[in-house]
């Protein structure tokens, strides 16, 4: 008798967690949904466009975004001493394979990045590398917390 109420117990267990279903946040775990931010983004640093970065990405006191060893202390720094001045060397930037992930209010996203554009000396940079964009769903929409890339030349 004890493990047919053992039985009927599990049972009942399993029938409950199939009612409850999944998060409601799992109407977010939309790969499609990073992968536009990610391509606004690229946009915005090609453009020298401050405002997709202020749209995507979360500007929260102590936020790092690390580039090639480099970091930016916050938004308006990444912004203002790295996208604008690289928009103006006439930056190229592809990304590929773009891979996403979700648990919960949490995403990442892992890109293979190309760079190309013209130092303001004259020097052609063309590097290849990798990037890596952390998200956290607020009100209902995905926002940039950190971000990380590196790359080196090709050839």
């Amino acid at each position: 008798m004890r493990t047919s109420a053992m039985g009927i117990a599990a049972a009942s267990m399993l029938l409950l967690v199939a009612c409850v279903g999944t998060p409601d946040n799992a109407r977010y775990h939309d790969p499609a949904l990073l992968e536009a931010i990610i391509e606004d983004i690229r946009l915005g640093w090609e453009q020298g466009d401050g405002d997709k970065f202020y749209a995507h990405f979360l500007d929260w006191d102590g936020a790092r975004y690390f580039e090639g060893g480099g970091q930016n202390l916050g938004l308006q720094d990444l912004v203002e001493n790295h996208v604008k001045p690289e928009s103006e060397l006439g930056l190229s930037l592809g990304f590929s394979d773009i891979q996403t992930h979700f648990e919960g209010d949490f995403a990442w996203a892992v890109v293979d990045t190309e760079v190309q554009l013209t130092t303001s000396d004259g020097r052609d940079i063309h590097n290849a590398g990798h990037g890596t964009y952390l998200f956290r769903l607020v009100d209902g929409v995905w926002k940039v917390v950190h971000t990380q890339s590196a790359s080196r030349p090709v050839g």
